[in-house]
């Protein structure tokens, strides 16, 4: 039986925290790749695979002040921090599955207000590494 994760009985955490109004979460993880391709030819002969890529984007309403923090932190003061991700599903209370981002830095901050008058931030996040329990 397939899992429906449901938004309203998930939550997102920074280093423990809870994050109130996430519009939207995003993450992909990408494995570094280089091809080889043979001389004469448009086919790829093989492809060396490396390390991994973690990027996520959270969407909140208005802002999260610890992040906003992190944004402005000089380049020696920059600490690295943990998103949480718990997802739940529709009627049950505990998690049933928990995506954790270690080492994570801040890479940019956007703010967006569209003509409903809600201001949305946009926070985008790299980190050493993910995993999904």
């Amino acid at each position: 039986m397939p899992m429906l994760v449901s938004a309203s009985t998930s939550k997102v955490l920074c280093d423990g925290k809870p994050i109130e109004g996430i519009q939207e979460l995003q993450f992909k993880i990408t494995r570094n790749r280089a091809n080889v391709h043979t001389v004469g030819s448009h086919e790829r002969l093989s492809g060396y695979l490396g390390a991994l890529y973690v990027e996520c984007v959270l969407k909140v309403r208005s802002s999260f002040e610890e992040l906003d923090k992190k944004m402005y932190e000089t380049i020696d003061g920059i600490k690295p921090f943990q998103i949480v991700v718990q997802l739940g599903t529709q009627g049950k209370g505990d998690p049933v599955k928990q995506i954790s981002f270690d080492d994570c830095v801040l890479e940019n901050k956007s703010l967006g207000m569209d003509a409903t008058g809600v201001a949305v931030t946009t926070y985008s996040i790299s980190a050493k590494s993910a995993k999904e329990e």
